[in-house]
């Protein structure tokens, strides 16, 4: 169940990327966390229990839809939902993104309104994924 204040889990290695995300969402009166290093969102998913998950398609030295499967088969992601974001937006990534339970995808540059619609969308639990 979401939060009054949703919190949401920004994993996004550009750091201007990640300031702007991240002033968009208190604009928006949602709780921005950010999870710098890859190595450490499971300890993140699991103190904050963040109600939406932003994670970048690619991370340094990863992929962000490996480590989403790896986390979905360690049950870490039970009440968050995951939205994608990207700078591809090629259809077999889209593909992958709903195989792993993607409840958005978002393609860089991102649109402000848009990402905060996605991110509300992804509460209903008809919204389907989006790109």
């Amino acid at each position: 169940m979401m939060r009054e204040t949703p919190s949401i889990l920004i994993l996004e290695p550009n750091a201007l990327q990640c300031d702007l995300i991240k002033m968009v969402l208190v604009r928006s009166h949602m709780n921005p966390i950010i999870c710098n290093d890859p190595s450490k969102l499971r300890q993140q998913l699991i103190e904050f229990m963040p109600d939406v998950l932003l994670i970048d398609t690619y991370l340094p030295g990863q992929n962000g839809l490996d480590l989403i499967g790896q986390l979905n088969s360690e049950i870490l992601l039970q009440r968050t939902k995951v939205i994608f974001i990207s700078s591809l937006g090629f259809p077999e990534i889209v593909q992958k993104a709903v195989q792993m339970g993607a409840s958005g995808f978002l393609v860089k540059p991102l649109n402000p309104d848009l990402l905060i619609t996605r991110i509300l969308k992804s509460f209903d639990k008809f919204s389907g994924i989006a790109v």
